[in-house]
């Protein structure tokens, strides 16, 4: 059972990497500067790599858009849920982040890409 659960897990790993087409860099571990920042960049949760898709900077990849284009826009309740649930193509991380993790990641993309409409 632990290794087909294993085995389960290395292909979904496996499916968002082939997805993401491996286009993102993580930021090295020596210049992450905050709990948020190292979920993002894969540091911090096993299967948890924002990076692959969206950059390590957020600045977006061929799979993953500009992150700075899109948080300004949406309160940090919708960037909640979309991490939540997923949208498009991001598949849904719900279920491998707790509430204090999502903050974490909101909080990070929030200080470096700002509001334009405020946190909720």
């Amino acid at each position: 059972m632990k290794r087909s659960l294993a085995a389960a897990r290395g292909l979904a790993v496996l499916a968002i990497v082939i997805a993401c087409g491996g286009g993102g860099h993580q930021i090295p571990r020596d210049r992450v500067t905050s709990p948020g920042e190292a979920l993002f960049n894969g540091y911090a949760k096993h299967g948890i790599n924002c990076f692959e898709c969206h950059d390590g900077t957020g600045r977006g990849t061929t799979w993953g858009p500009a992150l700075a284009t899109r948080v300004p826009s949406l309160t940090d309740d919708q960037i909640a849920a979309t991490i939540r649930t997923g949208k498009g193509k991001m598949p849904a991380f719900g279920t491998k982040l707790n509430d204090a993790e999502v903050g974490q990641v909101v909080t990070w993309l929030r200080e470096k890409f700002g509001s334009g409409v405020g946190p909720h």
